[in-house]
């Protein structure tokens, strides 16, 4: 699933007339070492149960520029202000998807065949871990509960650690949020 996230933020990328520096930065899927980058205003973070890759934004600056962009801190994780939705969510531990499912009409009840029917028929019910739970999906609004981690300790942006491409941070949802581009113009 990251690696299909990957795909699509590149291809975004390439319409926007920037190939070959986006498709460079996203095919590092953490396999090789990457120097960190710092986290500029309009970066990229991901989310496994998410359907697209989300900004990070912030509303007002902290006074700090990387190439007159506005640079984040660790304190930059607030959902829906600085951490956009996802776009829709497949999490099950997500009230909202709990809603979805929790409404979907009870399964049809397969009818007898009958006795003519039963004759060339194999009558064989699923086993119950071969029946898939039906995937339901709900608007995503991310619920982040505390700061982003393993900021730059020794650079601080309006007194918290700057935020780095290496941070992270988890949704109560279950699912790490990562950062999948600095948003920095190279």
């Amino acid at each position: 699933m990251f690696e299909t996230c990957i795909i699509l933020f590149a291809n975004v990328a390439a319409d926007n007339g920037q190939e070959e520096m986006e498709m460079e930065l996203m095919m590092d899927d953490g396999g090789g070492q990457k120097e960190p980058k710092y986290v500029v205003h309009g970066a990229y973070c991901f989310c496994p149960q998410g359907s697209r890759p989300a900004r990070i934004v912030v509303p007002a600056s902290h006074g700090d520029y990387i190439h007159d962009q506005p640079q984040l801190n660790v304190n930059d994780c607030v959902p829906m202000v600085n951490i956009r939705p996802f776009g829709l969510c497949k999490s099950t531990r997500n009230p909202a998807v709990q809603a979805v499912i929790n409404a979907l009409p009870p399964m049809p009840k397969q009818e007898e065949a009958g006795w003519f029917a039963s004759l060339f028929i194999k009558k064989e019910a699923p086993p119950p871990e071969k029946v898939p739970e039906p995937e339901c999906v709900a608007m995503c609004v991310p619920n982040i509960t505390f700061p982003w981690q393993s900021g730059k300790e020794d650079v601080l942006i309006e007194e918290a650690p700057a935020l780095l491409d290496t941070c992270w941070n988890k949704c109560v949802y279950g699912e790490t949020i990562k950062i999948v581009h600095n948003g920095q113009r190279e």
